[in-house]
């Protein structure tokens, strides 16, 4: 153990406490008081926040739980259904006083003020339905602050989506807690949960309150018992103040000793542990604060050892993610420019985090076709960079199989099949697959539910029009067996294709604003006259200018193409 100079502990606190004694005695009894003051409040502020604390993770977890049990309820409008669970959960909870649902739109589904006292749990419905069964949107004073409270999260940035403040309901103290209720695991956002349209995804919300009147009843039943304690700390100290002062130097000896032991023995062992031993623990043979402070060591030393562990564990996973997102670049092309004679074309993919649902390729196939196809699976991450993988076996696969001379729907119809069998729905992708013939100057091309690529065309005059390669199918995954139609367009010499996903268009900056398709077809438009590489790099960069340093949302992918 590292050396000390000075008294020991033992020796400073028998010192200590004995002149402490014949210093104070004369003032014990208001010392005590004082004390039992302290201690009391300092007891009631804890009850009340731990009252608190208890009561805002039971509402946290509730509010989730239980907007999860309304959602197929809310999807098939089982208002019947809705209004059992609803009185179910208020009977079960003593602590729920509001319960209210609000459908996807802001209506009225359910609303129910508890009321256990009138026979009933529910009070007679405030919010009925007009003539035609329309329920009314919400004019609770409740849900106007929780659409608040999302409005400033948006401002900040935030994403978190859990509301939970305290209100005043009907002059009734409360605890009120908000969820919107979101479909097909999407995670909720403040954003998509004040949106005008709902979606497809937000199917409504649910919003409890709490009861906070127990703390006013902490506060009276603590200011009673304080004032109990007073009078009998009065009486009681200067019955015994005398004998205080006689044994007061025993007793502060005998105290330093038995205080100063266990505390020795703690900081020996923590002198071990910054040795490194960390396997050093004390020994917990009391129940006092001494007690205490030696779990709270032994519990700290074990949690280091854990967060030691996981650190090593979070490198290896970190890169084991380098690894994956290796190989995934080895699913696309590189960015270099491809010339093909009478059409070049160059790519770009940029993953939103260490692995992307992103991915595009290209082959050359008989006859000197070119094959481009684009796709983007919902999410990103491993899984999403999983079902790429897939995409880009069954492509290469159909290729195989059909001697480089596939169609593109045929293509879609083998990937979309791969894709099926591989997420069985739990991912899908979206997918655009062209081939350009150099011999007839066309490019022909079938969609599987992804955004129409932009043909930008010179005029008359030189301006320039945008038109799409527009054509629909279903999502690859999403339906087994589906089939795809293909459509064939002439290209010009000069015409400017751009195929993308929506990552480039649905990013948003700090501002919360998207960089939309106006702003893109504007940065094309812009930078038209530059070769395919070019455009492609002065597109990106303008996008990546809009968004700024800001954490990104979704993968970037695009291809630019160019007839010459």
């Amino acid at each position: 153990m590292t050396k000390r100079s000075g008294f020991s502990i033992s020796v400073k606190m028998i010192l200590t406490s004995t002149l402490l004694i014949l210093l104070t005695v004369a003032g014990f009894g208001i010392m005590n008081v004082l004390n039992i003051r302290d201690v009391y409040d300092t007891t009631a502020e804890e009850k009340i926040d731990n009252f608190r604390a208890a009561l805002a993770r039971k509402g946290e977890t509730t509010t989730q739980v239980f907007a999860q049990a309304m959602v197929m309820n809310l999807i098939n409008h089982a208002d019947n259904d809705i209004q059992l669970i609803v009185e179910k959960t208020a009977t079960q909870d003593p602590e729920l006083k509001l319960i209210y649902i609000l459908s996807r739109d802001k209506r009225v589904v359910t609303y129910c003020r508890i009321t256990r006292d009138t026979g009933q749990i529910c009070d007679p419905e405030r919010y009925r339905r007009d003539a035609e069964g329309e329920a009314p949107h919400i004019d609770e004073a409740s849900w106007q602050k929780v659409e608040e409270i999302w409005r400033e999260r948006i401002a900040a940035g935030k994403s978190e989506t859990l509301v939970g403040f305290e209100f005043s309901h009907q002059g009734r103290p409360m605890q009120i807690f908000a969820y919107p209720v979101f479909s097909g695991g999407q995670i909720p956002t403040p954003t998509a949960a004040l949106a005008r349209e709902p979606g497809d995804y937000r199917q409504g919300f649910v919003i409890l309150g709490y009861d906070l009147e127990p703390i006013a009843r902490f506060t009276t039943e603590s200011q009673r018992k304080k004032q109990d304690a007073e009078g009998e700390a009065i009486v009681r100290t200067g019955a015994v103040g005398f004998l205080f002062v006689l044994i007061g130097t025993v007793l502060a000896i005998i105290q330093g000793l038995s205080i100063s032991k266990p505390l020795k023995t703690l900081a020996w062992k923590a002198d071990r542990i910054a040795n490194g031993d960390l396997e050093a623990r004390v020994d917990v043979s009391s129940t006092d604060e001494i007690g205490l402070l030696a779990k709270h060591f032994n519990l700290m030393a074990d949690r280091l050892v854990v967060l030691l562990q996981q650190t090593r564990e979070k490198a290896k996973l970190e890169k084991e993610l380098e690894v994956v997102r290796t190989i995934q670049e080895t699913l696309v092309p590189p960015n270099d420019p491809v010339d093909c004679g009478f059409f070049n074309f160059a790519g770009f993919f940029q993953p939103a985090s260490h692995c992307g649902g992103d991915w595009w390729t290209y082959h050359v196939l008989k006859h000197g076709k070119i094959l481009l196809v684009i796709g983007d699976v919902t999410g990103h991450g491993v899984p999403s960079a999983m079902i790429t993988a897939t995409a880009k076996a069954s492509c290469d696969v159909a290729r195989a199989v059909h001697d480089d001379d596939v169609a593109v729907t045929t293509l879609l119809e083998i990937m979309n099949q791969a894709i099926f069998e591989s997420a069985r729905r739990r991912f899908v992708m979206t997918c655009f697959a062209s081939i350009v013939d150099p011999n007839t100057r066309t490019i022909t091309y079938a969609n599987a539910g992804h955004n129409f690529p932009y043909l930008y065309r010179l005029g008359e005059g030189g301006r320039g029009e945008f038109g799409s390669l527009m054509i629909r199918g279903n999502r690859l995954g999403d339906v087994e067996g589906s089939t795809y139609e293909a459509k064939s367009t002439h290209l010009r010499p000069g015409d400017t294709l751009v195929w993308y996903t929506d990552g480039i268009v649905e990013c948003e900056n700090r501002k919360g604003e998207e960089y939309g398709e106006r702003r893109f077809r504007a940065s094309i438009r812009e930078a038209a006259h530059l070769d395919a590489s070019d455009l492609r790099t002065t597109v990106v960069n303008q996008a990546l200018s809009f968004y700024g340093k800001g954490r990104r949302k979704d993968d970037i992918t695009m291809i630019v193409g160019r007839v010459t």
